[in-house]
């Protein structure tokens, strides 16, 4: 049984190794038989071309070749593929045993052997039964790994398989490259159809059938395939002839027989005939295609361009905004028309509306494209070769937006506005501008996730504008340290794409904290000290300088050496870097001076004295320094030394002058200094005072039993604790700077200190703090009104400082400018008593020496007058240009005098001696008018500061005004709002007329040219306002009226103390400008009375002659009277 299943398996193996060898000859054979087909087939066709036989004969030829092809079919693929599906028997096994044995060595006749072993019947077997197996399984075991089917390869097919597709191939190359090949193929397979032998020629033709339009010439073109002929014929018959007319033909270079017709009128049939072969009949068909005869083109941009029509003749090419309408009108050559349409690149149609001859329409303008114009007829006729026209759709540019001003992160003033100045520019105009803002910061409120917006009023129709936009912010409420993120957006107004819009870049406005705007004045003040302390060294060392070269220029020498050239333009350069670090101190003064002004943190008799300090910056960069400075550089390209010798000298004197005037500023910038802290103070406390109120009311209608109340009460506690400490530490800082100056109240500010640390009010507020942690809202709130009670209680003790501190200030001065005009005057009469002696002196008089003498005398009296104003000058403002101008010019006069009476020249030295007299005179007299106005109450500021307390409460009755109007523009108005309405009128008109009443008197007292807004055009602005609150028109446009009206009022009040602005001061005396006095020398109780009235017992005690006792008296009387000034 064993042995049988071997045996079995060898079976099995071998019939799968006659399986394999059926397939290979399945597959060599039909490719066999196709190789025979094809040779064949080309074979009988070959034959057919070369006896181009009858039908009987082509259908003897095939069918040979479909009886050779059956028979190849037959023997060479269906009888093995029969075997391979084992319909037909294969092989013996025993043949297969051999050709395994052949193949593989390692069994050669062992399988044919074994199996022959077991095919032997037991009875005729010698062999045991069990030798057979052994041995039958020994052959088995070294076959079964052996692959039989190894032994057959389809090489033989892919070999066959390469001579297939040369056979194809070649066939293929036959059938193409021999003539004629193809049409013997092609009778072979049409064997029972008779053919026409070829003719003799053949002809190529152009153009063939062809429609053609009506008009257009023709060209015909023949090449005669085959042996020359003797001739050529064209023969043409036209539609109205009934037979064809012949026409000789010429063979041209290139081998071509032309015939042209010029211009096809109809339809006509035409063939080439060479002597007697024709070709096919050919027809032309003349249609009469439709034409364009006019192209009428209206070119209409979108109505936001504003831009005109274009019309356009025969020229289809547009050049447009997206979005214009071309308007068609196209004139054609026929009536019955089927359709005109235009056709784009895109395939894509536009049909035109018809009538008659003509086609029109509107088509709109969406992107660039090409397009034709395609007219087709009722006959289906179109027009031949239409113009490609192109449409270039012009974009509308972005919008552009900018801010001009402030263009960076800004603090906000105290007005609670930031003007805004804005660039928009489109190419065709706007449809809105808006303010986009949100709270992005804050201390005490949650910062808004989105923008909120503002619309902005602009001129829609322009296409460049500069917006003055001023926006108020006071409706937000804003707290310390508050920031407001914003950016503005401008739409343009492209209706036909959609508007586009252009955003700024975002910036940010916030709130600052007092001790940050402090902190920064300190800051400016500090530098522009520091750079007025440097100036002072380098001013020593440029007068040491110019000593030396004085020196030097000395010698008696026609030019100066290079050297000392060198030596004058390098003090020249120290110069001018001299003049350039005044500059800078000047600059941070004037930042500093406006940041305070524009939060109100400067009461009005500081910002005066800062104007004053501006003007001294002024005059330290004099015009007749400057020249000195240009003379001396011109004079050194000539090197002749006495003139560099007098030019030196002359700078030498200016620069002693510069010298005292820095000495002088930094003495009163320091003074100012001291006035600015008290200021600061003040605002302090007042800021204090208002917290802690404020925080008192926040605190009783609290629930402390919620947290965020609680933290919140508590938070700005702490702000006030720290407010505290910043407070003390700046008294600490003002009683430092008073100890500067011995006159000075230094004793009232060590009280006040004290009195501040004992108060313990940052203990308190640390207490309160506590409390309201703890849900004690009665202690709390007890605490917090008694800080504010201390509070009060400083302000007045500081405002009783500030007080004394200007009334003892004003004493002293006035005191001292009283004995320096006393000196004055007494001078002026002893030089005209010396002039009336000079007048009698004979030529050859010895008086000549004597009145040179007392001349003398006198003047070194002016130098100590002098040298005492130069002094008091330190202390005061009053002390003016114009009086040290007269003073300086006495004492030359006096000097030149005292030269004339030595040389004895009596008539020059009366006239010197009248011009001392004159400028002596002239100096009293305008030191007589400051006192005056000191009286006055009018300080050192004149006119100008009456006209900045009227403009500056003007500004704030505008912004009450603007703020109450913003809050009734909120939807349709009600009676009472109406009626409201008409209020705000009235009072608008009020401020209009205070205005015009300013402006009329700045006119009459020349006061108008100081003034850098233009309050003409503000009193129109006005005007207009007033007439539109009439009409009861209350829209944006009169919102941004009042609010650039505010604006130019703000402008107005600081701008006073810019570069250009210069005060004139009056001379002549007895002219008094009414004004109101400043609060702080307001003296009301009788401590202060008492101490008026010794300080004009002590005044009237220094021995004043009778006309100074009585102005004295006027000045104190002035300052105890009962009504504040």
């Amino acid at each position: 049984m064993k042995t049988g299943s071997y045996y079995n398996e060898i079976l099995q193996k071998i019939d799968t190794l006659s399986k394999r060898e059926y397939a290979s000859f399945c597959l060599s054979g039909i490719q066999l038989v196709l190789i025979g087909i094809v040779q064949i087939f080309i074979g009988i066709s070959s034959l057919e071309l070369i006896g181009n036989f009858s039908s009987l004969i082509r259908t003897v030829l095939m069918l040979f070749f479909l009886i050779i092809s059956i028979g190849l079919f037959f023997y060479l693929f269906l009888i093995p593929f029969l075997k391979y599906l084992k319909i037909l028997s294969r092989g013996s096994y025993h043949s297969y045993a051999i050709k395994i044995g052949a193949f593989f060595p390692q069994v050669k006749d062992d399988l044919l052997n074994a199996m022959q072993l077991v095919e032997i019947t037991d009875s005729k077997n010698p062999f045991s039964a069990a030798l057979r197996d052994a041995a039958f399984q020994q052959v088995y075991n070294r076959t079964k790994s052996i692959n039989f089917t190894q032994t057959v390869s389809f090489s033989q097919a892919k070999k066959v398989f390469k001579f297939l597709i040369g056979s194809f191939v070649l066939a293929a190359l036959l059938l193409v490259l021999v003539p004629g090949l193809q049409n013997a193929s092609a009778r072979i397979l049409q064997f029972n159809r008779e053919f026409i032998p070829p003719a003799k020629f053949s002809f190529q033709i152009s153009p063939g059938n062809k429609e053609v339009t009506k008009g257009q010439e023709i060209n015909i073109a023949a090449r005669v395939v085959g042996p020359a002929p003797s001739y050529v014929n064209i023969a043409i018959k036209y539609k109205e002839q009934t037979e064809f007319e012949y026409k000789d033909l010429t063979i041209d270079s290139t081998g071509l027989y032309r015939f042209s017709i010029p211009v096809a009128r109809s339809s006509f049939e035409y063939f080439i005939k060479a002597e007697d072969v024709s070709s096919d009949i050919f027809n032309i068909r003349v249609i009469d295609k439709p034409v364009i005869k006019s192209l009428d083109l209206t070119i209409i941009p979108p109505a936001y361009s504003k831009q005109s029509e274009i019309n356009q003749q025969d020229n289809g090419n547009v050049t447009s905004l997206t979005g214009s309408q071309m308007q068609f009108l196209i004139s054609t050559t026929k009536e019955n028309l089927k359709s005109v349409k235009l056709f784009f690149d895109d395939s894509t149609e536009f049909q035109l509306k018809l009538q008659g001859r003509n086609a029109l329409g509107t088509y709109r303008i969406k992107k660039d494209e090409n397009y034709r114009i395609i007219i087709t007829d009722k006959d289906g006729n179109q027009n031949e070769n239409p113009v490609t026209y192109s449409i270039k759709a012009l974009t509308d540019a972005l919008p552009s937006i900018e801010i001009v001003e402030p263009n960076k992160n800004v603090n906000l003033g105290n007005d609670d506005r930031l003007p805004l100045l804005l660039k928009i520019s489109d190419d065709y105009g706007f449809t809105n501008l808006k303010l986009h803002y949100r709270l992005t910061s804050s201390r005490y409120e949650k910062p808004k996730e989105e923008f909120s917006s503002i619309d902005i009023q602009i001129s829609k129709s322009v296409k460049e504008e500069d917006i003055n936009y001023v926006w108020n912010l006071s409706s937000l409420n804003l707290g310390v340290e508050d920031v407001v993120t914003y950016y503005l957006e401008i739409f343009d107004n492209d209706n036909v794409s959609g508007s586009k819009s252009a955003k700024t870049g975002t910036f940010t406005v916030r709130v600052p904290s007092l001790d940050e705007l402090f902190a920064e004045a300190d800051k400016s003040q500090d530098a522009a000290e520091k750079k007025l302390m440097e100036s002072l060294k380098e001013a020593e060392k440029l007068k040491d300088n110019l000593e030396k070269i004085n020196q030097d220029l000395k010698q008696d020498k026609k030019e100066i050496t290079w050297q000392e050239k060198e030596r004058i333009e390098k003090t020249l350069d120290q110069f001018e870097n001299l003049q350039n670090k005044i500059e800078d101190a000047k600059k941070d003064l004037s930042k500093m001076q406006n940041e305070m002004q524009k939060n109100s943190l400067l009461s009005q008799e500081t910002l005066e004295k800062y104007m004053e300090l501006q003007k001294l910056f002024d005059e330290l960069g004099s015009e007749e320094m400057k020249q000195a400075m240009e003379k001396l550089q011109d004079l050194l390209q000539k090197m002749n030394r006495d003139q560099i010798q007098n030019a030196t000298e002359n700078m030498k004197v200016n620069e002693e002058m510069m010298k005292k005037s820095i000495e002088r500023t930094l003495e009163l910038l320091k003074r100012v200094q001291v006035e600015q802290k008290m200021d600061e103070i003040q605002k302090r406390l007042d800021n204090l005072t208002n917290k802690l109120d404020d925080l008192q009311k926040q605190t009783n209608k609290s629930d402390l039993s919620k947290d965020a109340q609680k933290n919140e009460l508590g938070d700005k506690q702490k702000d006030v604790t720290e407010d505290l400490q910043n407070l003390e530490e700046k008294m600490k800082d003002l009683q430092d700077k008073m100890k500067e100056f011995d006159e000075m109240p230094n004793n009232e500010i060590d009280k006040a200190v004290d009195e501040m640390q004992k108060q313990q009010n940052e203990e308190m507020s640390k207490d309160a703090q506590q409390q309201l942690q703890k849900g004690q809202k009665q202690q709390a709130m007890q605490n917090q009104s008694q800080m504010s009670k201390n509070m009060n209680s400083m302000k007045q003790m500081m405002s009783s400082i500030q007080q004394q501190m200007e009334m003892q200030n004003q004493r002293i001065v006035f005191n001292q400018m009283m004995k320096a005009l006393d000196n004055i005057l007494t001078l002026s009469k002893e030089q005209e008593e010396l002039k009336k002696q000079s007048k009698e002196l004979d030529p050859n008089s010895s008086r000549f020496n004597e009145n040179a003498k007392q001349q003398n005398n006198l003047e070194r009296n002016m130098d100590k007058i002098i040298n005492q104003l130069n002094e008091l000058s330190k202390k005061t403002f009053a002390i003016t240009p114009e009086m040290a101008k007269a003073l300086g010019e006495a004492r030359n006069s006096m000097r030149q005098s005292t030269g004339s009476l030595q040389n004895r020249n009596s008539s020059l030295a009366q006239n010197q001696q009248g011009e001392a007299m004159k400028s002596l005179n002239e100096a009293a007299g305008i030191m007589k008018g400051s006192m005056e106005n000191m009286m006055d109450g009018g300080g050192s500021g004149g006119g100008i500061t009456s006209m900045m307390q009227q403009l500056q409460k003007m500004s704030g009755q505008q912004m009450d005004l603007n703020n109450m109007t913003q809050q009734l523009q909120q939807g349709q108005m009600s009676m009472q709002q109406q009626a409201e309405f008409q209020r705000l009128a009235m009072q608008q008109e009020v401020i209009r007329k205070s205005l015009e009443e300013l402006n009329n008197e700045a006119k009459q007292t020349g006061q108008s040219k100081k003034l850098p807004a233009n309050l003409d055009k503000v009193l129109e602005d006005m005007q207009e306002v007033v007439s539109d609150m009439n009409t009861r028109k209350l829209d944006d446009d009169l919102i941004q009226k009042q609010e650039r009206i505010l604006s130019k009022l703000l402008d107005a009040q600081r701008s006073i103390n810019e570069r250009d602005f210069e005060k004139q001061r009056e001379s002549s005396a007895g002219q008094k400008f009414v004004r109101e006095s400043p609060a702080e020398l307001n003296l009301n109780s009788s401590k202060g009375k008492n101490k008026i009235k010794d300080e004009l017992n002590k005044a009237v005690n220094e021995g004043y002659a009778k006309d100074y006792e009585a102005l004295i008296r006027k000045y104190y009387e002035a300052l105890g009277k009962d009504t504040p000034h």
